[in-house]
């Protein structure tokens, strides 16, 4: 399978993931292109395309989503699956609004007719002396929110990634190969739980 990954990062840990994502697919065989989204690079011709960002400002990173609304029209015609980057990741409700956890990825999916058939988030890692005063400023407010301080943090987990290569490659072959223009239909009665009846029977 040929496999397109496109990803921005602003501190590195969104590159990490994005490492280990292409390693642990071409362990399994797929021919795997690595671009940034700088290098505004063209979905079409693949046959998988994984997004990868960090969170900011309660979504994927500006700079994917302008990618998106740049190829909107190819991403169509591509299944997708995501991975994003983040230090909220339980969620919560605020004033009676949903924050954080898998929320973040709310304007990712809701940018294409056809959505994304998979995707997950994964916790990032946060370092203070290395943030842009900006950055930094934003944090202290955003831990503040939830009643904490900001300081020298990690949640990456490599098992993490490799379950979210793991899953994608899984439904991709289940029901995500139709994830595209023309062919989501034929996904519209995917019966899951008759997957895993089928998985009970064959693992015994």
């Amino acid at each position: 399978m040929r496999i397109l990954i496109v990803y921005t990062t602003r501190y590195g840990t969104t590159e990490k993931a994005v490492g280990l994502v292409k390693k642990l697919l071409e362990v399994k065989g797929h021919n795997v292109e690595v671009r940034r989204v700088e290098e505004n690079p063209s979905p079409s011709g693949y046959d998988l395309l994984i997004l990868a960002a960090p969170v900011y400002r309660d979504g994927p990173h500006w700079d994917l989503m302008e990618w998106v609304e740049k190829h909107k029209g190819e991403l169509e015609e591509v299944p997708k699956a995501f991975l994003l980057v983040a230090m909220h990741l339980a969620g919560s409700v605020f004033m009676g609004k949903l924050h954080g956890g898998i929320a973040y990825a709310q304007p990712l999916i809701e940018a294409f007719e056809v959505p994304p058939f998979y995707g997950t988030l994964i916790g990032g890692e946060i370092d203070p002396d290395k943030l842009s005063d900006e950055d930094r400023r934003k944090m202290i407010r955003f831990y503040a929110v939830l009643g904490e301080r900001l300081e020298k943090k990690s949640l990456f987990s490599e098992k993490d990634v490799e379950a979210f290569v793991r899953r994608t490659l899984l439904y991709y072959d289940w029901f995500g190969k139709h994830f595209k223009r023309g062919e989501v239909e034929k996904a519209k009665n995917f019966d899951f739980m008759e997957k895993v009846r089928e998985l009970e029977r064959t693992l015994g």
